[in-house]
């Protein structure tokens, strides 16, 4: 019986290895993806660019710019005016425009303060709040500058004017006082006394250096090694549409011999280009695979296995190769968005546990980001091996070879 299986499987791989388009899809389009999605999310927190106007003629517009230019995520391009700047950000040139508006370094002095504007491309609205935080993340030590001035101004008003100690009293506490309470408050604001930092569980066990493409690039990786299950169910279908399963099915064979050897060579590809994925992930954007090459080995084999019997149920349950290439698409692209794989933060909860997208991402990612070993995929394995045996067999039951 393995030698039949054996010889249907090395016959579908030569032939799928004879279509050049089969590489493209399989290997090249997943490397461009990931290459594309490193190079904006392997450094941290992408950076995002914004206008800049400044039509403040005063000390503290300048000292704003100068901030802004300082900030680490946010990069911004000067306009001469309010006006260019609402109409560039409505065309969608940028997503925002910070404004700051003239006389705001008087505003600031005053009782109701002053305020920046930014103004957001209705189409990104809800980014909003992004490039806002960031403004005052960046203007904080300037807004302390401009409280210590406002107050200090508050106490030189209740004397005369005319009072020739006022001034001198004036000038003393701007060369001295207001400068050391700058000075003191900005250095807080760099090394606070309680300090909040972030620290990913296990890189303590697992001396793994955590990154962005850690939680982004496996999820990626499955959603496209599913798409296999498009090929698997073509290459099925259209043998069917042919004859040539039905001339298979007269010889001694099995129907399930038959149909996994259709999709040996399947699986062997999803574990090829899963592992093909990961190493350039690996090699290209220093993205860790955890100190547990056994545990992330059961589980890439866990998931091709899901992968080819997937396949298998597919191809019963169409009716044609038009049916096997557009339903499997589908039917891959809504369980990669089900289950978080597009987008960690984006998930159905509850029905995320009901795709095989979500215990292979929780494997994979139990590996190389929480520093698990065999304990973090043993659950997630055997959910996958059960969901293949299932695909698989409701797959020999309603398949027909007619």
């Amino acid at each position: 019986m393995l030698r039949k299986i054996f010889s249907i499987a090395s016959k579908e791989l030569r032939l799928w290895l004879q279509s050049p388009g089969n590489w493209l899809t399989v290997f090249l389009v997943p490397l461009a993806f990931i290459g594309i999605l490193g190079s904006v999310f392997a450094k941290g927190t992408p950076v995002i660019t914004v206008f800049a106007v400044n039509e403040d003629k005063g000390e503290y517009g300048a000292e704003i710019i100068e901030l802004l230019a300082n900030s680490e995520n946010l990069e911004f391009e000067m306009l001469a005016t309010q006006d260019e700047a609402d109409a560039r950000v409505a065309k969608g040139d940028r997503m925002a425009a910070v404004v700051i508006p003239e006389d705001f370094s008087e505003a600031v002095k005053t009782s109701d303060g002053g305020s920046i504007i930014v103004i957001v491309d209705p189409a990104r609205k809800k980014d909003g709040g992004l490039v806002t935080g960031l403004v005052q993340s960046a203007l904080i030590k300037s807004v302390v500058y401009a409280e210590i001035d406002r107050a200090l101004q508050g106490m030189f008003k209740k004397q005369s004017a005319s009072s020739e100690n006022n001034q001198f009293f004036q000038t003393f506490i701007n060369a001295g006082i207001k400068a050391v309470l700058a000075k003191e408050v900005n250095a807080a604001i760099d090394n606070p006394l309680i300090k909040v930092e972030t620290e990913p569980l296990s890189q303590k066990s697992s001396n793994a250096e955590i990154s962005i493409m850690s939680s982004l690039s496996p999820g990626f990786a499955l959603a496209f090694v599913f798409f296999l299950i498009s090929h698997l169910a073509i290459t099925v279908v259209d043998e069917r549409e042919t004859g040539t399963l039905r001339r298979l099915i007269t010889t001694p064979v099995s129907r399930a011999v038959i149909l996994f050897g259709k999709a040996l060579p399947f699986f062997g590809v999803a574990v090829i280009q899963l592992v093909f994925i990961l190493l350039v992930c690996n090699m290209a954007f220093s993205m860790e695979l955890g100190s547990e090459p056994l545990a992330l080995t059961v589980i890439i084999l866990s998931t091709g296995l899901c992968v080819a019997g997937l396949g298998i149920m597919v191809a019963a349950l169409v009716k044609n190769g038009a049916q096997a290439a557009i339903g499997a698409v589908v039917i891959a692209l809504a369980m990669a968005a089900v289950s978080g794989c597009m987008m960690p933060q984006v998930k159905i909860a509850g029905l995320n546990m009901v795709t095989p997208h979500y215990w292979a991402l929780e494997g994979i990612q139990n590996v190389i980001a929480r520093g698990m070993g065999m304990e973090g995929v043993l659950m997630q394995s055997g959910i996958l091996l059960g969901m293949a045996v299932l695909f698989f067999v409701i797959g020999a039951w309603r398949f027909k070879f007619e």
